[in-house]
């Protein structure tokens, strides 16, 4: 990594990231339009981060990629790049599945220089940036009662079940079982998940020694989120207290070694 930064530094490039495919970076945009419109994105010799919210201060969503999870990673200093996130993704659907994408920047340049593919047919972008001037608001700092993980693929299917019938979802946890409800005009849904059950993949766990630990959250903004996410992660771990705050890592890799490169926080919807 040292030899990286010192070969970059003797170059005129301030940063260059390379990926074998160009699928953190899809799923990062795709993420980042449910919240927001411009998303500013961090670099260092540890990795690339950044975070953003939707324009109420609901939700937040936060990424964290170690260098390791590119195939190139170089990084002279510190540095930063603010993007219309529309613009941005344009350019990323423009490349294949199986296609080397690469970002970098030139030292003093206003502009990202985007390189897709290899051999004989490669594409090459120039992208506009903004001016830094977003301030990347802090993480929230919660103390969470209740814990729980599932499968992405099971955690989805529950809030789809309550979204037929409501925008909003109660969820109440008890030792050993998680229970998703919703209700409106048109009637209720109740989904039960237990410790019994395959999906969950470690017993619901609450901490504060309270029977049920419970709150109401905007359906809307989980569904598009999930969805966002499902093609890169296969897990999620739910945290959360009584009328507080959610927050989900969504995870990578097998239960026993995971990695959560992607973390969103949603408010609660106040109820009597």
């Amino acid at each position: 990594m040292q030899q990286q930064e010192n070969d970059l530094t003797r170059s005129s490039q301030e940063f260059s990231i390379l990926s074998s495919t160009p699928s953190i970076w899809k799923m990062m945009t795709s993420a980042i339009q449910t919240l927001s419109e411009d998303c500013t994105f961090e670099i260092d010799a540890d990795g690339l981060s950044a975070r953003t919210m939707d324009p109420s201060h609901v939700a937040m969503l936060y990424f964290k990629f170690p260098f390791c999870s590119f195939e190139k990673f170089q990084c002279s200093k510190p540095a930063k790049f603010t993007v219309h996130v529309e613009d941005f993704s344009r350019i990323i659907k423009r490349s294949e599945q199986k296609e080397v994408f690469e970002i970098s920047r030139e030292r003093n340049n206003k502009a990202l220089e985007i390189r897709i593919g290899s051999g004989h047919y490669r594409k090459e972008f120039e992208l506009h940036l903004i001016d830094d001037d977003l301030k990347s608001s802090p993480l929230p700092k919660l103390t969470f009662t209740t814990r729980f993980s599932l499968s992405l693929q099971a955690f989805q299917q529950m809030l789809n079940d309550v979204s037929a019938i409501s925008t909003h979802v109660s969820v109440a946890v008890s030792t050993g079982k998680v229970l998703m409800s919703g209700k409106g005009d048109s009637g209720k849904a109740v989904v039960s998940l237990g410790s019994e059950d395959g999906a969950l993949l470690q017993e619901a766990i609450v901490d504060n020694g309270s029977s049920e630990t419970k709150a109401v959250y905007n359906l809307e903004y989980l569904l598009k989120i999930v969805k966002a996410v499902s093609s890169f992660s296969d897990f999620v771990r739910f945290e959360f207290s009584t009328k507080m705050p959610l927050k989900l890592d969504f995870t990578v890799g097998t239960q026993n070694k995971s990695q959560a490169p992607v973390q969103f926080y949603l408010a609660p919807k106040m109820v009597d």
